[in-house]
């Protein structure tokens, strides 16, 4: 979604010119799939279209089921 909001503000060497950053930067964020900076991914957010959901934030990744320490289950407590 990076890349389309990219190719939609104009391109790698509009945005860094946008957010005052090098072009390689812009690359990262193609590279990375978000926006890093939180004002970055604002002003691409703007110039673009994308909401900035889109833009910023780590990936979602599924969540696993957490595995059971069976061993501190089996323990009784010690009668005092």
């Amino acid at each position: 979604m990076v890349a389309a909001a990219i190719k939609l503000a104009g391109g790698p060497t509009s945005v860094a010119a946008l957010c005052g950053i090098h072009r390689q930067s812009v690359y990262e964020w193609i590279k990375e799939w978000r926006v890093e900076r939180l004002i970055d991914a604002l002003k691409l957010a703007e110039a673009s279209g994308i909401p900035i959901e889109k833009l910023a934030g780590e990936p979602i990744h599924p969540l696993r089921p957490l595995k059971k320490n069976r061993s501190a289950r089996s323990s009784k407590p010690e009668d005092r």
